[in-house]
């Protein structure tokens, strides 16, 4: 995992990727599918390559629950998150201003 990937990608997006754009980016090795808001379908997704974890260290996953959907991020370190949307491309964001929307932490592991 090299977060620098996602520094050097700030204001980037990809348009089928969407919130996912930063997830692909630090772990090119998942297969893509489609993102659906529907947590049926990408809770299983999200557990076969990561595990559940309560304290996130950088590289971690994070997945947010907002007013539209879901929304996913990775995190930076020091209170601080990657993430983008189609408004907004890749940026990085305080988490703090998102603590309330958060779901869940992931940690990757390989099967």
């Amino acid at each position: 995992m090299n977060i620098s990937i996602l520094c050097q990608n700030i204001g980037g997006y990809d348009e089928k990727l969407d919130c996912l754009y930063t997830v692909y980016l630090l772990y090119p090795e998942i297969p893509s599918y489609n993102l659906i808001q529907d947590e049926n379908y990408f809770v299983p997704l999200i557990n076969k390559y990561f595990i559940e974890i309560q304290t996130p260290e950088q590289g971690d996953l994070l997945l947010f629950k907002l007013f539209n959907g879901f929304h996913f991020g990775i995190y930076a370190g020091d209170d601080k998150f990657f993430h983008c949307c189609k408004k907004h491309k890749l940026r990085l964001t305080n988490l703090s201003a998102y603590k309330k929307f958060l779901k869940g932490v992931y940690k990757w592991f390989h099967q």
